[in-house]
C-alpha cells in the first residue's frame, strides 16, 4: 500500500503536520478570498491585494502563544500592513522617493526584531505589505483598493490562523517541562517534610535526563521566531538548573544513622530550610499548572498567574532571610543548599510566566540592580547600533539589497518590478555564501515552475473554471514545499500560483511565468551583490561569538562572586563582572533567534546548541547564587584564622582555573581554538584544605570561622556541580566547532575540501 510510506515520509519532514495544515488552511482560504473580489467584479488591484495579504499573513508568519497574545499580534500586523501600504503607494510614483523610503523602511522592520522576537518572526510579511505598494506605482487614487483589499485578507485569514490548526509544536515540550516541575516539586514538599524517599533522586535524574531529550528532538518554529519559543528554551535550563540544585539538596540530608560526632557543633544558623523548600514546592506546582494543560498548551488563566507570582514573591521573602543564630553548623549546609533551591525556583517561576505568554521579566533577577528590568528594552536597541552587531549588519544588508532591488526595477522599468523586489527579499540571508547558494536554488526552482506553469497554461488554455480548480492545489504546493522538500520546491510551487493568479486576473498565458523567471533572476543578482559585498559571514558565526561571550563573561562573574565570598583583602567587587555577563546575555538571546530566524538547514545539530545555550545560563546562575551569600568578616591577623585564608586562597585558584577552562573553551567556540583543554588539573583542590581549615576553627572554638569555612565549603560543591558538565559543554562545542569547519569546506573547490570532509564526520542535522 502506498499510503503509509508516504504518510511516514511527511510525518518525518513535517513533524506535527504543522507545514501541511498550514498548507492546507491557506489552500482553503486564499482562493476563497481571492474569489470574493471577483464575484464582486472588482478590479485586478483589488484581487492582487487580496491575494498576496493572505498569502502572507497565513504562509509568511504564525504567532503561537495564548489566544489573547496571539490575536494582538495579527491584528498589530494588519495596522502596521495597512500604515505601509498607505506609505508604499504614496512613494510609488516617485523612484527617488520610493527608494530611500525602501532603505528607511527595510533597515526599520528588519532592526525591530531586536527588540521583540515578534516582530522578528513577522518581519518578512510586514516588508511584503511595503515591497507590493512601492513595486506596484499607483496613484493616490489606488490606496483605497489597496486597503480594501488588504482589509479583506484579513479579514479571512486572522479568524483562520486563530481558530484553524492553531500553532502547537511545541506542546511535547511544554508536557514535559510541566512533568519535571511536578518531580522537583514533590520532592522539595518530601523534602520540607522530612520525609526520606529513597528513589526520589532516580527519578529526579531521569525526569532531568527526559527533559533534555524531548528538547534535543523539539523542531525549531516553523515560520520565523517567536517569543514562546525563546522562553521556553529558557525554561528547559532553569528546570535543569532547579532539578540539580534540588539534587544537591537531597545530598546535604544528614545520615539517618550518623556516627556520633566528638566535636561540638560552634556555628549559630537558624534553620529556615523547611519553610524556603515548601515555599519552593509551592511555587513550582502553580508553574507546573501553568506551563501547560493536559493538551500541552499554555494555560491562559490570570488567577493561577497571580498565584504564581505570590508564591514567588514569598520565596523571595524567605530567601532573603539570611542565617542567623540557633542551630549548628551541619545545618548549615542544608541552609545553604536548600536557598539554593529556593532561588532555583523563583528563576523558574520567572521562565514560566514568560513561556505562557505573559509579560516578559527580563532577567530582573540574574540582572545588575537598575538594569535589569528599566533599562533592558533601551540597552537591547542601543547595544546594537553597532555594525559589530548581528542585527545591524543583517539590517543594513536586508536595507541594501530590497533598496537596490527597488532602484533596478524603477531603473529598468520592467514589466513586474514587484518580482525583482521579491527575488532579492527571497534570497538575502545573514551571510553571503547562503545567499549565493538560496539564489541558485530560488533561480533554479522558478525556471521549474515557469516550465511546469507553461505546461498548465497549453493544457488549460482559456479555461478559466480549470484554473480556478486548479488554483488552490498551487497554494498547498507553495504552501508545503519549502519545508517538506526544498527551498527550490517551495520557489517552483509559488511560480506556478502566480502564473495561474495572474491568468485568472488577465489571461496573457505562458508568457507571464517566463517574466517572472526574468525578473526573479534580476532580482536573484541584486541579492547576491549585497551578499557578497555587506559582511560575508553569517548567523551560525554570531551565535559562535555571542556563546564564547557569554562563557567568559559568566566565568567571570563566577570567579568575581568566588573572591568576594572568601573576604579577601582587595577582593573583587562583582558587580561589573554581573553587568558585563547580563550584556552577554542579552546578546545570546538576540543571536540565538537570528540563528533560528534564518531559513534553510542549520549547520549546527540542535542538540549541540541547546546544550551550550544551558551551560552558559547555569554558569551565569551559578555566580548568581554565590554572590548573593551573605559576605563573612575576615580576621587574618589571629593565628587561627591562617587556615581558612590558604583554604580560601586555595578555592579562589580553583574558580580562576575554572575560568581559564571557559576561556578555551570560548576560543574553540569562536573559531580561534583548536581543541578544548581538559578538565582543570586545580578540581577538587579546594576541598582537603577547606575540611582541614574547618578542623582547625572547631578545635579553637570559632564559630564564626567555623560558618564561613562551611559557606567556602558549600560554594566548593557548586563549583563541582560545574565541572560535572565540562565534559558534555566539551562535546557540544567540538560538534559546533566541526560544524562550522564543514561548512567552510563545502564550500571551498572540491580538491581542497575532500581532506577536510573526510575528517569531521557526519553530516549536519536540520534543526
Amino acid at each position: 500500500m502506498p499510503g503509509p510510506p508516504v504518510a511516514g515520509w511527511i510525518s518525518a519532514r513535517d513533524p506535527g503536520l504543522a507545514a501541511v495544515k498550514r498548507g492546507v488552511r491557506a489552500a482553503v482560504v486564499m482562493p476563497a478570498a481571492f474569489g470574493l473580489t471577483r464575484l464582486a467584479g472588482a478590479g485586478p488591484e483589488l484581487g492582487l491585494f487580496t491575494a498576496f495579504g493572505s498569502f502572507s499573513l497565513l504562509l509568511l508568519v504564525e504567532f503561537p502563544g495564548r489566544p489573547r497574545t496571539r490575536l494582538f499580534s495579527y491584528l498589530l500586523l494588519v495596522a502596521v500592513g495597512s500604515g505601509l501600504v498607505v506609505l508604499g503607494t504614496l512613494v510609488s510614483t516617485h523612484p527617488v522617493a520610493a527608494v530611500a523610503t525602501m532603505a528607511v523602511v527595510g533597515f526599520t522592520v528588519l532592526l525591530a526584531g531586536v527588540a521583540s522576537p515578534r516582530a522578528a518572526a513577522a518581519s518578512t510579511a510586514t516588508l511584503l505589505t511595503f515591497v507590493l505598494p512601492v513595486a506596484v506605482a499607483g496613484p493616490v487614487g489606488s490606496i483605497g483598493p489597496r486597503l480594501l483589499g488588504w482589509a479583506i485578507a484579513a479579514v479571512c485569514a486572522v479568524p483562520a490562523c486563530m481558530l484553524v490548526w492553531p500553532s502547537r509544536w511545541h506542546a511535547d515540550l511544554r508536557c514535559r517541562l510541566a512533568a519535571t516541575i511536578a518531580v522537583v516539586a514533590r520532592e522539595a514538599r518530601a523534602l520540607a517534610e522530612g520525609r526520606d524517599d529513597p528513589s526520589a533522586a532516580t527519578e529526579l535524574e531521569a525526569a532531568g535526563r527526559r527533559l533534555r531529550d524531548q528538547f534535543d528532538a523539539t523542531a525549531s518554529p516553523p515560520v520565523g521566531t517567536a517569543a514562546t519559543s525563546l522562553a521556553l528554551a529558557k525554561l528547559v535550563g532553569r528546570v535543569e538548573w532547579v532539578v540539580g540544585c534540588t539534587r544537591a539538596a537531597e545530598r546535604a540530608r544528614p545520615d539517618p544513622t550518623p556516627a556520633a560526632d566528638p566535636i561540638p557543633a560552634l556555628v549559630p544558623v537558624r534553620a529556615p530550610g523547611r519553610a524556603v523548600l515548601a515555599a519552593v514546592a509551592d511555587t513550582l506546582d502553580g508553574c507546573a499548572l501553568l506551563v501547560a494543560d493536559a493538551g500541552g498548551r499554555p494555560v491562559d488563566d490570570p488567577d493561577l498567574a497571580g498565584s504564581v507570582r505570590g508564591a514567588a514573591r514569598r520565596l523571595d521573602g524567605l530567601v532573603a532571610d539570611r542565617p542567623g543564630p540557633a542551630g549548628a553548623d551541619p545545618a548549615l549546609e542544608r541552609v545553604l543548599a536548600d536557598r539554593a533551591v529556593g532561588i532555583a525556583a523563583a528563576l523558574v517561576a520567572d521562565a514560566t510566566l514568560e513561556a505562557a505568554g505573559l509579560r516578559a521579566v527580563e532577567d530582573g533577577r540574574l540582572g545588575p540592580p537598575g538594569d535589569a528590568v528599566t533599562r533592558s528594552v533601551l540597552v537591547r536597541l542601543t547595544s546594537h547600533l553597532t555594525l559589530r552587531s548581528v542585527w545591524c549588519r543583517n539590517a543594513v544588508r536586508g536595507a541594501a539589497g530590497l533598496t537596490a532591488a527597488v532602484a533596478v526595477a524603477e531603473v529598468t522599468n520592467v514589466e513586474h518590478g514587484f518580482w525583482v523586489v521579491l527575488g532579492a527579499l527571497s534570497v538575502l540571508r545573514s551571510n553571503a555564501l547562503g545567499t549565493g547558494s538560496t539564489a541558485a536554488r530560488a533561480v533554479a526552482g522558478t525556471v521549474v515552475g515557469f516550465v511546469v506553469g507553461a505546461a498548465v497554461m497549453v493544457g488549460v488554455g482559456d479555461h478559466t473554471t480549470w484554473l480556478w480548480a486548479l488554483f488552490p492545489l498551487a497554494v498547498l504546493v507553495a504552501g508545503v514545499a519549502p519545508s517538506t522538500v526544498s527551498y527550490a520546491a517551495g520557489q517552483a510551487g509559488f511560480t506556478v500560483m502566480v502564473i495561474i493568479l495572474f491568468n485568472i486576473l488577465s489571461p496573457v498565458g505562458w508568457r507571464v511565468g517566463l517574466t517572472r523567471v526574468e525578473d526573479v533572476a534580476l532580482g536573484c543578482g541584486v541579492g547576491v551583490v549585497a551578499g557578497l559585498l555587506l559582511w560575508p559571514r553569517g548567523a551560525t558565526a554570531a551565535l559562535g561569538r555571542a556563546l564564547a561571550d557569554a562563557f567568559v563573561t559568566g566565568a567571570r562573574f563566577l570567579a568575581d562572586a568566588v573572591e568576594c565570598l572568601t573576604g579577601s583583602p582587595g577582593h573583587a567587587d562583582a558587580v561589573p563582572a554581573q553587568r558585563a555577563a547580563y550584556r552577554s546575555h542579552l546578546r545570546l538571546d538576540d543571536a540565538y533567534r537570528q540563528y533560528l530566524a534564518e531559513p534553510g538547514a542549520k549547520v549546527v545539530p540542535a542538540g549541540a546548541v541547546t546544550r551550550l545555550l544551558a551551560g552558559a545560563g547555569s554558569l551565569r546562575m551559578a555566580a548568581f547564587t554565590v554572590v548573593t551569600q551573605p559576605l563573612p568578616e575576615a580576621d587574618s591577623s589571629r593565628v587561627d584564622d591562617r587556615s581558612v585564608t590558604a583554604a580560601a586562597s586555595v578555592l579562589c585558584a580553583s574558580a580562576e582555573a575554572d575560568r581559564r577552562w571557559y576561556e578555551a573553551l570560548a576560543a574553540v567556540l569562536a573559531g580561534q581554538g583548536a581543541a578544548v583543554p581538559a578538565v582543570p588539573a586545580a578540581a577538587g583542590a579546594a576541598g582537603p584544605a577547606l575540611r582541614s581549615a574547618l578542623e582547625d576553627v572547631r578545635a579553637h572554638h570559632r564559630g564564626d570561622r567555623a560558618r564561613t569555612v562551611v559557606q567556602l565549603l558549600w560554594v566548593d560543591g557548586l563549583l563541582e556541580e560545574r565541572r560535572r558538565d565540562q565534559a558534555v559543554l566539551a562535546e557540544a562545542a567540538g560538534r559546533f566547532a566541526r560544524s562550522g569547519r564543514r561548512r567552510r569546506a563545502s564550500h571551498q573547490p572540491a580538491a581542497r575540501a575532500a581532506p577536510q570532509s573526510a575528517s569531521t564526520g557526519a553530516s549536519p542535522n536540520r534543526t
